[in-house]
């Protein structure tokens, strides 16, 4: 299990505070207005982050609670992408790469990425 354990609805939230930290729950509701979330649901979705630890609140600078994150976006997303892995691949990378190429049109430029990943995974091992 993902050390963080982020629902897809909290990973929502996430984004707006790693792009913009230091948002009140209104500035975080007017941020997720497409989602059409009530102002309620927002709180809670804030208030479960906070009790997993992965944001906090600062209340010095004002009289609204400012949320930050504390879990890196770049680990929340390693987290992520490894509990997906194991959940839907059986933590095959390549059974997972495989089954994305075949089902999506690669593009060459696409492709020719991939395969500078691989080249840089072998090139590592020498």
């Amino acid at each position: 299990m993902s050390k963080y354990n982020i629902s897809e609805a909290e990973w929502k939230v996430m984004v707006c505070l790693w792009e913009e930290p230091n948002l009140t729950l209104k500035q975080i509701a007017d941020k997720l207005q497409e989602t059409n979330w009530s102002y309620t649901t927002i709180r809670t979705l804030v208030t479960r982050l906070k009790e997993k630890g992965v944001i906090e609140a600062d209340k010095s600078s004002s009289s609204s609670f400012r949320y930050y994150p504390v879990a890196p976006e770049k680990e929340c997303k390693i987290e992520e992408t490894k509990s997906f892995l194991t959940r839907v691949f059986d933590g095959s990378i390549s059974m997972m790469l495989s089954t994305l190429a075949k089902q999506e049109k690669l593009s060459k430029e696409e492709v020719a990425e991939l395969k500078k990943v691989i080249e840089s995974i072998d090139g590592g091992e020498k």
